[in-house]
């Protein structure tokens, strides 16, 4: 019994390995030790466990220094899917402004210091300036006379200006037959015509006041730029001025017909005398005429203009 627990202890031990060769051994002596101690005839077992613990050992050792390979198969990577990358949004690059480069401006003329003659002509060339522009521009005429659209019509068929507008037309004019010329004439009235009602047009596209100030600035062309003609712009729409007692007076005088025969110059003294030897009582009935028209003068001033005339202002300004 004793030698079948220290056979299994023995291969307990060696089944441990080369490192417990020194356990194996002390274990062996004790069982030596109790075995011949206990049962003198166990010693043949004990022999027999000896080799064979000698051929575990040496077993364990020879097994322990050649481990056996593996035939394990190594498992192949497995292919790895390929993502898609994902385009990340390209950002704009805010364009850079360009900051032009300021050119330096040119040095002009220094100033000339004028005279006071130059300086008084200047501001005479200003005034003029100013002046046109109020007094506005009325539109063209078309040739209102037979001459004149006969001449028109020979400078657009001869435009390089041979022989002369003035002597080719004039000599075309003389030859004229009456059918001819009153083919002429009936062009010529249509013009005028025409040009009167595109003028009317013209007058009533602006205020009656922006025609006022015109014509106030014609009558001071007329004495600063003599070389044109500034005529009046006719505008229905103004009130008539009034009238005074004098003028009723001659009014009279002339339409009596006393007057028929004298010369222009002669009559009009002659109606100047017989007005200042009027006597008071006389007067009176075309001074009253002249207060009635002056009323009615200031009533139609007001409507078209919006304001009173000059006189009443200042008759309430006083």
């Amino acid at each position: 019994m004793l030698s079948t627990i220290g056979r299994a202890a023995i291969r307990r031990v060696v089944g441990r390995g080369p490192q417990s060769t020194n356990s194996a051994l002390r274990s062996l002596w004790h069982l030596q030790y109790t075995g011949t101690f206990h049962d003198p005839n166990s010693s043949s077992a004990l022999s027999k466990s000896s080799s064979s613990l000698g051929r575990c050992y040496a077993t364990a050792t020879k097994a322990a220094s050649k481990p056996k390979a593996t035939t394990a198969k190594t498992a192949k990577p497995k292919k790895a899917v390929a993502k898609k990358a994902v385009k990340k949004p390209v950002k704009k690059l805010a364009k850079k402004k360009v900051v032009k480069k300021l050119k330096a401006k040119p040095k002009g003329r220094p100033k000339k210091i004028l005279t006071p003659e130059e300086a008084k002509k200047a501001a005479a060339r200003q005034v003029v300036k100013e002046q046109k522009a109020k007094a506005l521009s009325p539109p063209k005429n078309l040739p209102q006379t037979a001459w004149t659209v006969l001449a028109s019509e020979w400078a657009k068929a001869h435009p390089e200006g041979k022989p002369s507008p003035l002597i080719g037309a004039s000599a075309k004019y003389k030859s004229l037959s009456p059918a001819e010329l009153e083919q002429y004439n009936h062009v010529a009235n249509q013009n005028k015509a025409a040009n009167a009602i595109a003028y009317k047009q013209w007058v009533e596209s602006h205020t009656p006041e922006q025609i006022r100030l015109a014509n106030n600035a014609r009558t001071q062309l007329r004495t600063k730029d003599p070389l044109h003609t500034w005529k009046p712009i006719h505008d229905d729409r103004r009130p008539k001025r009034p009238s005074t007692p004098m003028v009723f007076f001659a009014k009279e005088r002339y339409a009596s017909g006393d007057l028929k025969g004298i010369p222009l110059g002669d009559n009009s003294r002659l109606v100047s005398r017989e007005w200042a030897a009027l006597s008071p009582s006389d007067r009176k009935a075309y001074e009253d005429l002249a207060i009635a028209d002056r009323q009615r003068y200031a009533q139609e001033f007001k409507t078209v203009f919006h304001r009173d005339p000059d006189f009443i202002a200042k008759q309430k300004a006083a």
